[in-house]
């Protein structure tokens, strides 16, 4: 039994197919101000997130930040999608599988900078 458990894991690891997890500039161009309730959405959400969560740990540990946006203004996929607009339209050449999770920090970090 164990031998035929193992056999089937094998046999589905040499045939699965490739799965990105990272969002694309491709998608986010696809998608980018049609559904606000998409995965997409969310995907834009979580990233802008986790990139507060990284920004406020450097200031915490006395680090300096990724980007530098005013304190009263709170960062949300409201005021991120003019950025990415923005950053795509300046870099026309970027390709399609740009990450957008790399965008988005390159667009807070040219609109905030330190």
């Amino acid at each position: 039994m164990r031998v035929t458990k193992f056999a089937l894991v094998l046999l589905t690891a040499f045939f699965t197919v490739n799965a990105s997890a990272e969002m694309t500039a491709s998608q986010y161009k696809q998608w980018a101000h049609t559904d606000n309730n998409s995965v997409y959405a969310a995907y834009i959400t979580g990233t802008i997130n986790a990139l507060g969560w990284a920004n406020g740990d450097l200031v915490s540990k006395n680090r300096p930040p990724l980007f530098c946006p005013p304190q009263t203004l709170a960062i949300g996929n409201q005021n991120v999608y003019p950025l990415l607009d923005a950053f795509f339209a300046n870099h026309p050449g970027i390709s399609d599988d740009f990450p957008i999770g790399l965008a988005i920090l390159r667009s807070l970090q040219g609109a905030f900078p330190c």
